[in-house]
């Protein structure tokens, strides 16, 4: 048997258990990550799936690249990445030197969209391959928050950062409905900064609205109090960048994982 790392949603033909596995904790997450066919991401997602960490612990996940590209061999089920066209190319530059990958991300949200999966869940999470996530820590943050309210947590002093971006159930149909208008007000600041600039400049077109949840959603350099993650052990629901599986699993170990 052979499914594609997306999260099939309940009724969908070739439905993969292996979704399903955290199907009954609450509050629900729907987490994606999008994965470089190229570099160390290949390799970070196939060791987050083999020992469940990361977004395998949420509720239902997708994996999504622009190749098939098997993140596990099974048994019981062999696992590919859900491809999407076109290249994952980006170049850097901007302001602060960063990926200039808008583009990119509007084609992993278009699918997102496509799919539908994160209409069965409370929020959506996306979280980058070399971001350690404590999905239960994520539980614990927005459990006495209203997924039906339109809003987004905000994970950095200088506005939401890319490791970890976590939006409502409410937000996320805005964001749907919003998709295009925010391709069309947007695109000409494509070449000016990163996935994560664009999306809170469209979250924030749209309506939906920025709860601060720093630091305590994100540890990473760029951010309060602007220090390396690890030690991981401060009680953040993500640290960044753990580039390699050692450090990936050092990190988590550390923070309680």
């Amino acid at each position: 048997t052979v499914h594609l790392g997306r999260a099939q949603c309940p009724g969908k033909v070739g439905q993969a258990t292996v979704t399903q596995v955290n199907a009954g904790k609450r509050p629900s997450l729907f987490c994606i990550s999008l994965m470089l066919p190229f570099g160390n991401e290949l390799s970070l997602i196939r060791s987050q799936l083999a020992q469940g960490a990361g977004i395998f612990k949420c509720n239902a996940y997708s994996v999504i690249s622009n190749k098939p590209l098997e993140l596990t061999p099974g048994p019981p089920t062999r696992i590919l990445a859900d491809a999407i066209p076109g290249s994952l190319h980006c170049n850097f530059g901007g302001e602060y030197n960063t990926a200039l990958n808008s583009e990119i991300f509007y084609r992993v949200w278009q699918r997102v969209f496509e799919d539908g999966c994160y209409l069965l869940h409370e929020w959506t999470v996306k979280v980058d391959a070399d971001a350690v996530f404590l999905a239960e820590r994520l539980r614990e943050d927005v459990a006495p928050r209203e997924p039906n309210d339109m809003i987004y947590l905000n994970n950095c002093d200088e506005g939401l950062h890319g490791p970890i971006e976590v939006i409502s159930h409410a937000g996320m149909k805005t964001f749907k409905r919003g998709l295009q208008h925010c391709h069309g007000a947007l695109e000409h600041e494509w070449m000016s900064y990163g996935e994560d600039v664009w999306l809170r400049r469209c979250l924030g077109l749209l309506g939906v609205n920025r709860v601060d949840d720093y630091p305590h959603m994100l540890r990473e350099k760029a951010c309060q109090p602007y220090q390396y993650p690890m030690p991981c052990s401060n009680g953040a629901v993500a640290f960044h960048p753990l580039k390699t599986p050692q450090e990936y699993f050092q990190c988590l170990q550390q923070a309680g994982g």
